[in-house]
């Protein structure tokens, strides 16, 4: 295959320079002649110029270096495809004391660019193989250079290894290769049957099959990096979706695989919020190595001011949890003295620091960093933010008896000072055989003012017989304006009877065959739920899918489980398994509206209490009702209120912003324009139009652009407002340092492993490279011819500058100036 002729310019001179000075010259040189040829009959009036001027264009032109420059495949490429990690763990140096060593993503370039001795990978392929070169980190993986592109592979790896994550599973997928119209993909291991092809079996196949054969897509990608991988899905699995797509998966290791000395904070693990006159607590993953035996200084500050201190003297080297707790009733009235006269606060954001110290100097230890006591002095502290809630959250428990669960969820939530609990039981058997409906507490809520003072709703097996059109009204209107509703099924069919009925749209399932239940032997999340964290049953199982799901996995299991299955637009987040094998869902959520729906098909965690009290049935319960509820505004003024879904956000997410308006009176304002600011140093970084949500009360929501990092304040500008008036602010963060990426640093070679056996590919170390191209050379049945013709040193280039100046010569005697 030939493809079409490019010119290329290797002068000294950037091109767009050279062109500069061509077309200047061209121009003076026409303006000159012109006065020559002004009163000349055309064409000579403008043709003579034209020709000078291009002629000296043409020779300054050389300048530029014009090479024409031709591309020929002959046979079958192999694509190869290298992957290098631009995580931060790549820029460790696997060294202790020589400050001139090379990082490992320059030892990675060094490798594919080669040395003045030794020519490196992609040279030694690239007249055999069609060769791209990406970079990966967090986010979806970028082209960087191909032996198709103009510029040297030199000038295109100059990488900077800084992203905080590392999604290994996203470049692998980067190599699926695209079946060509006319070819045949197959697994790269196919390249080992080459000498099949010569044996009297495969000479007997069909003319059509040898076709398909030679035009067969054999591909590789060589992933180059440390291992470590810590966002996003399971790279082995990509690399078995890849192998099935005839890539093959290698892998080569970068540096050492034991761990550099350091000393830093893994994780914070902390609630969302936290009742103001309650107490704080949660776990410090720290993570050490080479300082065992060495005490290590632990302490939480807040507004500079030591809130928390703990010293823990490691034995083994690894991760280690270390338990806080402390009252915050103080910071909480702190916080809320910088607060501008005039604006009150719902929830208050608790800004604090995880801090750790060695205690040790970095000299001591023959680091070559300046910070103390530990090679990454970054991960010596870790940010994070509570809210910390000022007014109480309130939860309806509604149910048609007095079960178990219902039971443990009302003395639970009535326990706990930040809730207010209001439990209506009516039906046959209870004290009230029939609902009383209204506004007052033990009331059935009446309308959308009685209702909308609850932050969540617990729907239990309610009497269907004495359930409503207009209750079903109720309930939709309060879960589409943010509410919160879960669902908890039971053996009496009336839930059932209320999702086929009345809350056909709202309840996220359809319920399948009879009325019989199956035994669950065990309740296992899904890949997507195994994912959120209001699945974590222990503080330390950090979003570890795999330990997630053994946790649960050990969880007394239900007695009986409701048959049903997701609605369009459900999710499942957690299966029941029964003894046979069959999964049935167990819980399954939908959004509705602006507020979220939970189903459990079965209500029995109280179950789980068995030896462990509220050890997890508590937790989980709690993390259930911070997932489904939407947060109350942060902060009001007699006119506006102001809140955010989070008080922290990721780099690139998105906040969504809510405000009520009203006006002096306290009538709801529902018919301005609201935008909401953005301010970062008394500077408005973004405008975020909000819409109208519900006229009726006032309500107000917007959405703003992926955000970048940094500390922001939120303000309210509405029509019909002074500037002044509108005081309640709220801030966000985003961008908070995760130290994910900096836990473990050293050279996971089982992972590589693993993603290269998935892959039908091998695992290399990066001092074994050589065995690397050896893999890789077999894998093209063809060749490149690339030929270079130097334009500006050819006798064309000489000839076309003298044919010009001829034409002039010819020109000039014709019309008499010669």
């Amino acid at each position: 295959m030939e493809f079409m002729p490019t010119i290329r310019f290797a002068g000294e001179l950037p091109f767009t320079v050279v062109l500069a000075i061509a077309l200047l010259a061209a121009f003076a040189v026409m303006w000159y002649y012109a006065r020559e040829t002004r009163t000349m009959a055309s064409p000579y009036s403008y043709l003579l110029p034209a020709l000078r001027a291009a002629a000296v264009a043409l020779v300054i032109f050389i300048l530029a270096g014009p090479v024409w420059h031709r591309r020929q495949e002959i046979g079958t490429l192999g694509k190869v495809t290298f992957a290098i990690d631009t995580s931060a763990s790549m820029s460790m140096t696997d060294s202790s004391g020589s400050d001139t060593s090379e990082s490992r993503i320059r030892r990675a370039t060094r490798l594919l660019v080669g040395t003045p001795e030794h020519l490196g990978l992609v040279d030694q392929l690239s007249e055999t193989h069609d060769i791209e070169v990406i970079g990966f980190g967090a986010a979806a993986p970028v082209p960087l250079w191909s032996n198709r592109d103009e510029e040297t592979l030199e000038t295109s790896l100059q990488l900077i290894a800084e992203d905080r994550r590392t999604n290994l599973a996203s470049a692998v997928s980067a190599a699926i290769v695209e079946v060509d119209s006319d070819g045949v993909q197959s697994t790269l291991d196919s390249v080992a049957e080459e000498s099949d092809r010569n044996t009297p079996q495969a000479n007997a196949q069909s003319s059509d099959e040898s076709e398909s054969e030679s035009k067969r897509v054999r591909s590789a990608i060589v992933i180059i990096s440390e291992g470590r991988h810590n966002l996003g899905p399971s790279p082995v699995d990509a690399a078995r979706r890849v192998a099935a797509s005839a890539t093959q998966v290698m892998t080569l290791g970068m540096g050492s695989e034991d761990e550099p000395v350091d000393v830093g904070i893994a994780q914070v693990i902390r609630p969302d919020s936290v009742a103001a006159d309650g107490r704080l607590s949660g776990t410090i993953i720290v993570k050490q190595f080479g300082m065992t035996g060495k005490p290590l200084g632990l302490r939480i500050e807040h507004q500079n001011q030591t809130v928390w201190q703990h010293t823990i003297t490691p034995d083994v080297e690894g991760e280690i949890e270390v338990d806080y707790d402390f009252e915050v009733s103080s910071l909480v009235e702190a916080t809320q003295q910088a607060t501008v006269r005039g604006v009150s606060r719902d929830a208050v954001a608790l800004d604090l620091r995880a801090v750790v110290d060695s205690g040790v100097s970095s000299d001591s230890v023959g680091l070559d960093s300046g910070a103390p006591g530990n090679l990454m002095s970054e991960n010596d502290s870790m940010p994070f933010r509570v809210a910390a809630s000022v007014r109480d959250r309130r939860l309806l428990i509604l149910d048609g008896s007095s079960r178990w669960e219902t039971r443990y969820l009302r003395n639970l939530f009535q326990r706990d000072p930040a809730w207010r609990v209001d439990t209506v039981l009516y039906g046959p058997g209870t004290d009230m055989p029939s609902v009383t409906r209204g506004s007052q507490s033990g009331q059935f809520p009446a309308d959308a003012e009685a209702i909308s003072q609850y932050d969540a709703i617990i729907l239990g097996e309610i009497p269907p017989e004495q359930f409503k059109h207009a209750d079903a009204a109720l309930l939709r209107h309060f879960v589409s304006r943010g509410g919160g509703l879960i669902v908890v099924d039971g053996r009496y069919q009336r839930v059932r009877k209320l999702a086929e009925t009345f809350l056909s749209d709202l309840i996220p399932v359809n319920y399948a065959g009879g009325d019989a239940v199956i035994d669950g032997a065990k309740i296992l999340p899904t890949v997507t739920g195994g994912e959120q964290p209001m699945m974590l049953l222990r503080q330390s199982e950090n979003s570890d899918v795999t330990r997630v799901a053994d946790m649960w996995s050990r969880l007394p299991p239900p007695q009986y489980v409701n048959q049903v299955q997701p609605q369009a637009g459900a999710e499942v987040w957690a299966n029941t398994v029964s003894r046979d094998g069959k999964p049935t869902p167990w819980l399954v959520t939908r959004l509705f509206g602006a507020g979220r729906v939970f189903y459990f098909s079965s209500d029995q965690s109280w179950r789980w209490r068995y030896k462990l009290a509220d050890e997890l049935h508590a937790r989980f319960w709690n993390q259930v009702l911070s997932a489904v509820m939407q947060p109350p505004y942060s902060a009001s003024d007699s006119f506006v209120s102001l809140g955010t879904d989070r008080v922290e956000y990721a780099a690139g997410d998105s906040s969504l912003i809510r405000v009520r308006l009203q006006g002096p009176t306290g009538k709801p304002i529902g018919d301005a324009t609201v935008d909401a600011l953005l301010v970062t140093d008394d500077r408005v970084v973004a405008t975020v139009a909000l819409s109208i949500d519900d006229p009726s009360r006032g309500t107000y929501q917007g959405e703003t652009q992926p955000l970048d990092p940094g500390a922001y304040e939120v303000r309210i500008r509405a029509s019909g407002f002074d500037s002044t008036a509108l005081q309640a602010t709220t801030p966000i963060w985003v961008g908070t340092p995760n130290h994910a990426e900096l836990r473990r640093v050293g050279l996971d070679k089982n992972a590589l492993m693993q993603i290269a056996q998935a892959g039908k590919g091998s695992y290399f170390h990066e001092s074994s490279a050589d065995q690397l191209l050896e893999q890789l050379k077999p894998l093209s049945s063809g060749s490149v011819i690339e030929s270079d013709v130097l334009i500006w040193q050819s006798f064309y280039w000489f000839w076309v500058v003298i044919a010009l100046l001829t034409a002039e010569w010819l020109l000039r005697k014709r019309a008499g100036l010669v």
